[in-house]
């Protein structure tokens, strides 16, 4: 307690002082990150694009939380909130594709008739 009272701001500072490498770093694999995505979305994975999609996006926006958020740094009630976020997106994300591959596949939006009337000769 009476080492926190003689603390001085500069020293606060010195704490939390970051390098330009570490944020370089951190843009470096967000660069690699974006290159992926930009590959793997002109390939045809089938139904792996969506979850390599949703992989890549949530480990772009953990770093960008992490590093240029702060969030390595930020009280516990900060990250309590940040965890709970991501249970939540996880939880709607199941919710939607248990909706989907639960469904009969006549009533998906791809299988859905055409409305287009036949071509006449």
């Amino acid at each position: 307690m009476a080492h926190e009272a003689t603390e001085t701001p500069a020293s606060k500072d010195e704490h939390h002082g970051h390098g330009v490498g570490r944020y370089f770093l951190v843009w470096g694999l967000l660069l690699l990150f974006t290159a992926t995505t930009v590959i793997t979305g002109r390939m045809d994975l089938g139904a792996a694009n969506i979850f390599i999609a949703l992989f890549i996006a949530t480990v772009k926006a953990t770093l960008v939380v992490l590093f240029f958020m702060h969030m390595t740094e930020a009280p516990g009630a900060n990250r309590l909130v940040f965890v709970v976020s991501l249970v939540f997106s996880i939880v709607l994300m199941i919710g939607v594709f248990g909706d989907l591959w639960t469904r009969n596949p006549m009533t998906l939006p791809s299988a859905a008739p055409t409305t287009e009337a036949p071509e006449r000769p």
